[in-house]
């Protein structure tokens, strides 16, 4: 065989030089189509699906009266601890101090040196709870002190002139004493001379003397004149001092200020309580002029045994509320412990999104481990301490509740004071137990718990019916 034979490729053999197999291109986007179709039925397959239809009927809702108040079988009844009244509604709450948080802050702006209290600890009246960094309090302080002993210091030696000024005065009185005096002799000198008949003396010596007087006089003025001088430079030494003692009572209010900023660097608790938070650690710094409204809060504080829950009731129950009404709580961290309240007050606006109305009750044997936000659950009781409204002043809501009323027919399983009932929820059928009551008005059943106002029941046949299946009512409810 020679070597063309060898590197000769035979006829209808493939060659080694023939590109390898690729995928045709037609299936990335026929893959990315399955791939969405896949997704889309997994999300929305269940709503393409078709949905059994179903008569439905509505769940009636009256407001009775405590005289028309329903009777709950025993089996379903829960033991009274309070004799006050039945048991009206529950509901679920939140512990927060009464009536409010103390916020302790600090009152100049600084940065925190120490911190004497963690979170959680009790704490006395007056006790240290943090410091600032108080250098520039100090020399602030030393200013405010040095400035006033120079300004007194000023005023000694501003009125150390005052008894000079009063010789001088005195001194001044005497010499005008003296020049009358003197005045006085020369007058009398002139009247002498005046009074001698002519040729006696010379009109000259006449002259000369009369000249004397006037002359003295002009003296005597002069020296008259020096003594309101020195009244006037004791005023004005007078008017400099009260000056200089206005400026010592600036000096001394400052140092009052200076005084009072030393003070609050260290900044103590305004009660015996418990601290609720800390936001204060060492170089942290504290601001009154932020627009955070925390921004100069140390410590939060609450009085252990002034506590009260918020309750947010909802608004189908709400017409039951009155202020003083008696409530029970449980809390799960005490299984055990019951402890009363009073209703003290209901807030103004309602929830809209909760749909619930909120009330605030006053614990009034408050367990020491109870904590803010903590949460609890509350039993409304009718309050039997108030008395009972007479036909005059009885308003259609007092003493009332919202009962709940299921049409018999829609209830299967009924069994004493227990039945099932298919609801219509988010197009789905939902199965709930029911605990009923013994009044049956129309062709319905009073409802102790299980069902809520604004529920749709399905009405019969349930034979089709499983749990979370989706539904589609033939018609609204009426």
């Amino acid at each position: 065989m020679s070597l063309d034979q060898l590197t000769k490729t035979p006829s209808g053999s493939p060659t080694t030089s023939s590109k390898p197999n690729r995928l045709p291109t037609w299936l990335l986007p026929v893959g990315l189509a399955l791939g969405f179709l896949l997704v889309f039925a997994l999300l929305f397959g269940s709503r393409l699906l078709p949905a059994q239809k179903v008569d439905t009927a509505p769940v009636v809702t009256i407001r009775a009266t405590s005289s028309e108040e329903p009777t709950i079988p025993d089996e379903a009844q829960t033991p009274n601890t309070l004799p006050s009244g039945p048991l009206l509604f529950q509901a679920s709450g939140w512990i927060e101090p009464d009536p409010y948080v103390t916020f302790v802050s600090t009152l100049i702006d600084g940065v925190i040196d120490e911190v004497h209290v963690l979170e959680g600890q009790k704490v006395k009246k007056n006790q240290l709870l943090a410091t600032l960094i108080a250098d520039d309090a100090e020399l602030n302080l030393t200013q405010a002190e040095q400035r006033i002993t120079s300004l007194e210091s000023k005023r000694t030696a501003h009125c150390a002139i005052i008894p000079v000024l009063e010789l001088e005065q005195e001194a001044a009185r005497k010499k005008v004493a003296g020049e009358q005096a003197f005045l006085e002799e020369l007058e009398d000198t002139a009247n002498r001379l005046g009074s001698v008949n002519k040729g006696g003396i010379s009109e000259i010596d006449l002259t000369k003397a009369n000249l004397g007087v006037i002359r003295q006089k002009a003296t005597l003025a002069e020296a008259e004149a020096e003594i309101p001088r020195f009244t006037a430079k004791i005023e004005q030494v007078y008017e400099e001092r009260t000056a200089i003692d206005n400026q010592v009572f600036e000096a001394q209010t400052d140092l009052a200020r200076a005084q009072l900023a030393l003070d609050r660097c260290n900044i103590s608790a305004p009660m015996d309580g418990i601290v609720l938070h800390l936001h204060a650690a060492p170089g942290m710094k504290r601001m009154l002029g932020m627009d955070d409204p925390k921004s100069a809060v140390i410590v939060e504080l609450y009085d252990p045994a002034k506590l009260q829950a918020r309750i947010d009731v909802p608004l189908n129950e709400a017409a039951g509320l009155n202020v003083g009404q008696p409530v029970k709580f449980t809390t799960d961290l005490l299984p055990d412990l019951e402890m009363t309240g009073t209703v003290t007050r209901i807030v103004g606006e309602a929830d809209l999104q909760r749909n619930t109305l909120q009330a605030k009750v006053r614990i009034t044997n408050p367990h020491p481990r109870l904590r803010p936000e903590m949460l609890v659950r509350a039993e409304f009781y009718n309050s039997s301490s108030s008395s009972t409204p007479t036909s005059e002043t009885r308003t259609p809501h007092s003493n009332s509740r919202l009962s709940l009323y299921a049409p018999k027919t829609a209830l299967f399983n009924i069994s004493g004071a227990s039945a099932s009932a298919w609801i219509l929820a988010d197009n789905r059928a939902e199965l709930r137990k029911l605990s009923l009551g013994v009044e049956e008005r129309d062709g319905h059943i009073h409802v102790h718990s299980g069902l809520h106002s604004g529920d749709l029941l399905i009405l019969p046949p349930h034979e089709k019916l499983t749990e979370g299946k989706r539904v589609r009512a033939l018609s609204s409810p009426q």
